[in-house]
């Protein structure tokens, strides 16, 4: 199997580094990622921005490239200009350093790189690791490499898989859970740096406790979570109640 791997912790983040080894054991592997990190940049593309590509020789089993830009830039570019070289057959994004859970799926470069792998026509699946430190990533890396293959027969256009890996031993995992998204909430603060500057911090707080079998709760627990994500955000529900709806003013 061909597979696209990408993440936005950067090239030489070890989680990519690992799942990239282990994935190659069995699989071809190309990556492209981004030159430096881009966490937290969501599905951001670089329209009408120069950025730059460079081939990288950090192993000898797989082809690896850097990006001066977004991790969606990173698939859309492998798409449109190494496809020929390279046709993909799925795209595999992480394993990101930092959970992916619940609302903070809102801001992931991990799981947009993903997003944009589904809206050109891939199997796409994130995977991240709670750890900030990138504790136990060879585990989550050998585990991330069967998982998802077992995943991929049932995904559908405009799905992708989303998954996270609790900070524990692959022996102290207490297995896999799917799970809907849950309800991260953080004690925002804008903390002054100098004149007219800002810095975003705050820490992780108690979940919404009406969602206890959320994937944020049941990552606490010690489970793998896996939830399927949807490329298309319309509300259908309410889009059929509001066919008939008139509004003032206008025919």
């Amino acid at each position: 199997m061909n597979i696209l791997l990408t993440n936005d912790d950067g090239l030489c983040s070890e989680g990519i580094l690992y799942f990239a080894e282990k994935l190659s054991e069995k699989h071809n592997v190309l990556v492209v990622a981004p030159a430096k990190n881009n966490s937290a940049v969501s599905h951001s593309l670089s329209i009408f921005k120069k950025f730059t590509v460079k081939e990288e020789r950090i192993s000898e089993k797989f082809r690896s490239f850097s990006v001066s830009g977004t991790p969606a830039d990173c698939v859309k570019f492998a798409h449109h200009n190494l496809q020929s070289d390279f046709p993909i057959d799925v795209v595999l994004s992480g394993i990101n350093k930092g959970h992916n859970l619940g609302t903070d799926t809102l801001y992931s470069g991990t799981v947009s790189a993903a997003f944009e792998g589904t809206a050109l026509g891939y199997r796409s699946i994130a995977f991240s690791n709670v750890s900030h430190e990138g504790y136990f990533m060879s585990d989550c890396a050998e585990i991330a490499s069967s998982l998802f293959l077992e995943l991929l027969p049932y995904m559908a256009d405009g799905i992708i898989f989303n998954v996270n890996f609790p900070e524990l031993k692959k022996e102290e995992m207490k297995g896999i859970c799917f799970a809907p998204l849950g309800k991260q909430i953080y004690s925002d603060y804008y903390e002054g740096t100098a004149e007219g500057e800002f810095m975003l911090t705050g820490e992780m707080l108690a979940h919404d406790e009406n969602h206890a079998e959320c994937d944020v709760e049941r990552c606490r627990e010690g489970f793998i979570t896996v939830t399927p994500l949807l490329y298309d955000r319309t509300a259908y529900d309410l889009l059929g109640k509001l066919e008939n709806v008139k509004i003032k003013g206008f025919v």
